[in-house]
């Protein structure tokens, strides 16, 4: 077997992505042979013993893509001393990892896999990834109504310096949007909605590139087995 880049070797044995790989092998805490690793280093997967904060790194032959249905209440991590992140969800021993997140407060579609090639390619924004949400709120602001909504959600607000916008949005209810958007920054939605006084009361992403949360017919909790395709 020829030479492979270590980056992408952690990548394809499932710890994280490439850029995430990146970032510990500079922080010293990836060794070759017992020797800390350096950026741009490679090896040979039959020959060299590769670590991560002390464990061994082990090559998979086959990756694995889950959808999962995040409960409200729990967080988009692995570890969790409160024990509300979602590893109690997983199979044991798994090296499943989210592709990107969900606040503790919503709901809805999470995939995860151990492929970092793939979550790369899913969540980067410039891919153009599409994520729907169904967002109900309780109350309508009255000095905005009904286009005003839609043209804050449009044309974005402030917010530390960014603007929070959505790339499309639409009423499906009286008190129910349709949200797209394909690159997330954090509680995006819910900064938009708090700058007109939008109330909300569910937040559920249902669907993730081209997979659709109805046709999974999951339950918060549950998790179920995809296929790479079935996303891309």
């Amino acid at each position: 077997m020829t030479n492979i880049r270590l980056n992408k070797y952690l990548s394809e044995s499932g710890v994280c992505s490439r850029r995430k790989a990146d970032e510990l092998i500079a922080g010293g805490v990836v060794c070759i042979d017992g020797r800390t690793a350096k950026i741009g280093n490679s090896i040979n997967p039959k020959i060299n013993f590769v670590t991560v904060d002390g464990k061994e790194v082990k090559r998979k032959t086959s990756n694995q893509y889950f959808a999962f249905y995040k409960p409200k209440g729990i967080i988009s991590s692995l570890s969790d001393e409160q024990g509300e992140g979602i590893s109690k969800f997983l199979p044991k021993d798994s090296r499943l990892f989210p592709v990107g997140r969900l606040d503790k407060d919503s709901e809805g579609l999470l995939i995860l896999t151990d492929d970092g090639d793939f979550a790369n390619e899913l969540n980067h924004p410039s891919n153009i990834k599409e994520k729907v949400y169904q967002l109900e709120f309780v109350s309508k602001p009255t000095r905005v109504g009904k286009e005003g909504i839609i043209r804050t959600f449009k044309f974005g607000v402030k917010f530390h310096g960014e603007n929070y916008k959505v790339d499309r949005v639409k009423f499906v209810a009286k008190n129910k949007l349709e949200v797209i958007i394909h690159e997330g920054k954090n509680r995006q939605l819910r900064v938009i909605a708090g700058k007109i006084g939008l109330e909300i009361s569910k937040l559920v992403r249902s669907k993730v590139a081209k997979l659709y949360l109805s046709k999974l017919k999951l339950h918060p909790g549950e998790l179920k087995k995809i296929s790479k395709n079935d996303v891309l």
